[in-house]
C-alpha cells in the first residue's frame, strides 16, 4: 500500500497532462520534474530515517504527500495554468522518497546474523513485490485515467494517494518501523576475494567508496529505459487505435521482471555481482531491441516485454546487495536509497527525453532510444568493477 504511488503517479501525470491538455512534451517534462524533486530529496530524508527513526519522519511526510496529490488532481481538472501545476508538482516530488530502501533496511537488521544467501533472497522478494506493483500499478492508473475522461483522468490521485496514506499509517506503526540507525552488521565479501575497508573510507560520502558513483550512473541509464518505455509505447498504442490497452502492454517489462526475481532469488549465487549486472544488462538490452523491432506487430512486443523484463529486477537486487556489502551500517538507508535516487532520475530522464523524441520525431526512432540507453549502461558497470578491483588490490598490498 506505502508503494502504490510509485507505479502509478509519473504515468498518472503524463495521462492526465495528454488528456486535459493535449502536448506530450509538457506531459513528459512535468512528469520528469516530479520524479527529479523525488530522486534530489530521497538521500537527505533517508539521511533523516536513520537518524531519528522511520516511524517519527514517516508520520509527518505522509499527510503532506497526501494533501498535495489532492491539490494537483483538483488544479489539473480546474484546468489551471501549466507553470501553476510545475508548482504543485516540485513540493509534491519532495514528499516522494524510496519506502523500498526503509523495508530493505529493515530486512538488513533482521537478518543480520544470518548468510547473504538470507538476504539476497530477501532482496529479491523485495524486487518482486516491487514488479508486482509495476504490474498491477500501471494497468490500473492507465485503465482509470482512461475511462471516462475527464473526470476519470484525476482519480488516480486520488485512490492511490490514499491508499498510499493508509498504507503509511500502519507501515510506519509497526514494531520493526524503528531498526537502530548504527546495525552491528559483520563485513562481507563484494567479489569473493577481499573485503571492503569501511575504516579506510570513513567519513566519506557513500557515492566515493569503490564503484558506487559508476553503478549509480549506470542505474541511471538502466532505468531510463522503462519510463521512456511506459511514454513510447502508451503513444504507440494511441497511434495503432489501441490506447485502452496502454497498462497492459506497459506490465509486460514487470511480468517478466516479477518471474525473474522469483528465479533469482530462489537461487545461491557464488559469482562477482559486478559480471552479474553485466550480463543481465547486455540480455535486457537483447530483449528491449526485439519490442523495438516487432512494433507494429504488439503479440510479439509484448513476447520481448517479458523477456527484457526477466533481467530487471535481479539487476537491482543485486546493485542492492552491492550497496549493502559497500556501505557502513549507520549509511545503509542512505547508501540504499542512492540506488532508487539513480532510478529515479534515470526515469525522469527518460520520460523527458522520450516526450522530445516523440514530438520530433515520432514512435520508431524513440522506441530505438530505449535498448541504446540499456547498452550504454554495460561500460559504466564495468568500470565499477575495475574500480572494485583496483581498490581490493590496494587493500593486499
Amino acid at each position: 500500500m506505502t508503494r502504490s504511488t510509485m507505479s502509478t503517479i509519473g504515468l498518472s501525470i503524463v495521462l492526465c497532462l495528454n488528456n486535459l491538455y493535449n502536448e506530450w512534451t509538457a506531459a513528459g517534462l512535468m512528469s520528469a520534474t516530479f520524479v527529479i524533486c523525488s530522486a534530489a530529496v530521497t538521500p537527505f530524508i533517508a539521511k533523516l530515517f536513520d537518524k531519528y527513526g522511520q516511524k517519527r519522519v514517516g508520520l509527518i511526510i505522509a499527510p503532506i504527500q497526501f494533501a498535495l496529490l489532492l491539490g494537483f488532481a483538483l488544479a489539473a481538472y480546474l484546468r489551471a495554468p501549466l507553470a501553476l501545476l510545475f508548482a504543485l508538482v516540485v513540493p509534491m516530488g519532495f514528499t516522494m522518497y524510496s519506502v523500498g530502501a526503509l523495508v530493505r533496511t529493515r530486512w538488513a537488521w533482521a537478518l543480520r546474523d544470518q548468510s547473504d544467501d538470507y538476504l539476497n533472497a530477501a532482496y529479491s522478494w523485495e524486487a518482486a513485490v516491487d514488479e508486482l506493483i509495476f504490474i498491477i500499478g500501471p494497468i490500473l492508473a492507465a485503465t482509470i485515467s482512461t475511462s471516462f475522461p475527464p473526470v476519470s483522468t484525476i482519480i488516480p490521485f486520488i485512490l492511490f494517494g490514499g491508499i498510499n496514506f493508509a498504507g503509511a499509517l500502519i507501515f510506519y506503526n509497526l514494531p520493526s518501523a524503528n531498526p537502530p540507525a548504527v546495525l552491528s552488521m559483520k563485513s562481507v565479501q563484494a567479489s569473493g576475494s577481499a573485503r571492503v575497508e569501511s575504516e579506510r573510507l570513513k567519513g566519506r560520502n557513500i557515492l566515493l567508496y569503490p564503484g558506487m558513483l559508476l553503478m549509480v550512473l549506470a542505474i541511471i541509464l538502466f532505468n531510463s529505459t522503462f519510463s521512456a518505455f511506459d511514454v513510447t509505447m502508451t503513444a504507440v498504442m494511441k497511434s495503432l487505435g489501441l490506447y485502452h490497452f496502454t497498462g497492459f502492454m506497459l506490465a509486460t517489462i514487470a511480468v517478466g521482471s516479477l518471474i525473474g526475481a522469483l528465479v533469482f532469488g530462489s537461487r545461491s549465487h557464488k559469482h562477482n555481482p559486478w559480471m552479474r549486472m553485466m550480463m543481465f544488462m547486455a540480455l535486457l538490452s537483447a530483449g528491449v531491441a526485439g519490442v523495438a523491432m516487432s512494433i507494429p506487430h504488439i503479440p510479439f512486443a509484448a513476447f520481448f516485454g517479458v523477456v527484457a523484463g526477466l533481467f530487471v529486477a535481479p539487476t537491482y537486487a543485486t546493485a542492492n546487495l552491492i550497496m549493502r556489502q559497500t556501505a557502513p551500517a549507520k549509511k545503509l538507508t542512505e547508501g540504499l536509497s542512492w540506488i532508487s535516487t539513480g532510478g529515479a532520475v534515470g526515469a525522469s530522464l527518460g520520460s523527458a527525453v522520450s516526450g522530445i523524441f516523440l514530438d520530433q520525431f515520432g514512435n520508431t526512432a524513440t522506441l530505438h532510444l530505449l535498448w541504446v540507453n540499456a547498452l550504454l549502461a554495460l561500460p559504466l558497470f564495468f568500470l565499477g568493477y575495475l574500480h572494485v578491483r583496483m581498490y581490493q588490490k590496494s587493500i593486499k598490498e
